[in-house]
């Protein structure tokens, strides 16, 4: 269902307002019970240009309102819409200095909604005497709200909401919505040890769009040659971005500098200069050097600033790589000079024999280091994938996910991991801890990107 429109009412949309009201026998209009409606002080609820709801409310006096019909379609009552027009009738009633409120119902139901939503209480009883509203009730309850009073505590609630958000731990704080990082190819897999790794440019779009429907929202892309190497390519890079953005354009991109098998700057930065629809919205920036089992990866200070400088200057934000608690400090000695700066995105990769060992205490120490207005992703090396995104997730924080990580979907490492599955099992997860995904804008600002460029397709 689209999102309402919530909007006064305009002078042609009496006859749908009425349509409205039909349903609750509110419709007589005018009538003994009510007489006409002055559309000036009425609100509508439009669905894809269709009046679902309405409300509406009368002066009486310099410090005194009445409110007169509040009606949603049946089909459209579980949705909020009716304490949406209640709130909006009632704001502009403040608005314009009234203090007390009147309010007429006649269903136990609505009575009690309007005392426990509002805390309105009951000041009499009139006789109906026409036909409105619940057959089955033969009188109106008149209930009153001290309208100084309702805002007073609205503030209150809305005072207590935000620093439950800042200060309690998740659920009872909002879990913001999850962004999930599928890493699809990495630097190290083949098809011999991995057999649904993606090495091909079309294997890779293929591979991005299947995750990005499953719930991903960032694809972490390393590039590889016809043989299937890898390569720092900018063309290969460009042909794998473009691929993407014509299938899936909301779909985050980000490239690879790694320092794992190409020391020199030329060759780390060459696929920072791509543009148009080639251009990635993200590169990784690993903040120092650490082994693998494979062999070491180094990046010197110089070459992470360098790095960092042409990102900037090409305006790609740097996805900041983190194996071990020193790396942060690096960031932070960055930002300090001036290089990196506002909203800041970190992986943290724990579980590697040359990373921080991958313990619930760990991921919150290097958590709790992170400079203020940084988001954070946790991500596991091999068997220790699943119990990092499960950490990150619980622990409000995003995932990296994928076969760059971990070739196995299980802990016995029998049975070889997909893109698709990893992301899909944390998407069942998630809704298990009851934690949405992140739709492409919320990703989007959750990272601190713009909106998304527009590509044709």
């Amino acid at each position: 269902m689209s999102e309402p429109i919530i909007e006064k009412a305009k002078p042609g949309d009496l006859e749908a307002i009425l349509e409205v009201m039909k349903p609750w026998n509110m419709h007589h209009v005018p009538s003994p019970e009510m007489e006409e409606l002055d559309l000036e002080c009425f609100y509508v609820a439009r669905i894809e240009g269709r009046i679902v709801g309405a409300s509406g409310y009368k002066v009486l006096s310099q410090t005194r309102g009445k409110t007169t019909l509040l009606g949603v379609l049946p089909e459209y009552c579980k949705g909020g819409l009716g304490r949406l027009l209640q709130d909006i009738r009632l704001e502009a009633m403040h608005r314009i200095g009234v203090r007390k409120v009147i309010t007429n119902a006649d269903r136990a139901e609505t009575i009690e909604w309007y005392k426990r939503r509002y805390g309105y209480r009951e000041v009499g009883r009139l006789r109906k005497v026409s036909s409105f509203g619940d057959p089955a009730a033969d009188h109106w309850t008149t209930l009153e709200l001290d309208l100084d009073a309702y805002f007073r505590n609205s503030d209150r609630r809305q005072s207590a909401t935000e620093y439950i958000a800042r200060n309690e731990p998740h659920p009872l704080a909002p879990y913001p919505p999850l962004v999930i990082n599928a890493c699809l190819t990495g630097m190290i897999p083949q098809k011999a040890m991995a057999p649904f790794v993606p090495l091909g440019v079309e294997e890779i779009v293929e591979d991005a769009v299947r995750v990005f429907d499953a719930g991903a929202r960032v694809v972490h892309v390393h590039a590889r040659d016809e043989a299937g190497a890898p390569t720092w390519n900018a063309r290969v890079y460009e042909r794998i971005l473009t691929g993407i953005r014509r299938e899936r354009p909301e779909l985050i991109c980000c490239v690879s500098t790694s320092g794992r098998l190409w020391s020199d700057f030329e060759r780390r930065s060459e696929v920072l200069d791509l543009i148009g629809t080639g251009k990635p919205d993200f590169a990784s920036l690993t903040l120092g050097s650490l082994n693998f089992m494979t062999g070491p990866s180094v990046s010197s200070l110089e070459m992470i600033e360098r790095l960092a400088e042409r990102m900037r200057e090409r305006q790609i934000l740097p996805e900041l790589e983190v194996f071990d608690l020193g790396m942060i400090g690096i960031a932070k000695y960055l930002e300090r000079k001036g290089v990196i700066g506002g909203r800041k995105s970190f992986n943290l990769l724990l579980g590697s024999l040359g990373s921080v060992p991958a313990t619930i205490g760990n991921l919150a120490a290097l958590v709790a280091a992170l400079p203020d207005d940084s988001f954070w992703s946790a991500a596991g090396i091999g068997v220790f994938q699943l119990p990092m995104n499960v950490a990150g997730l619980v622990a409000g924080g995003g995932v990296r996910i994928g076969i760059e990580d971990a070739l196995h979907y299980d802990y016995a490492r029998k049975t070889p991991a997909s893109n698709l599955d990893l992301v899909c099992r944390i998407v069942r997860i998630a809704s298990e801890v009851q934690r949405s995904i992140a739709t492409p804008e919320e990703a989007r600002a959750l990272l601190g990107l713009g909106r998304q460029p527009k590509v044709g397709r």
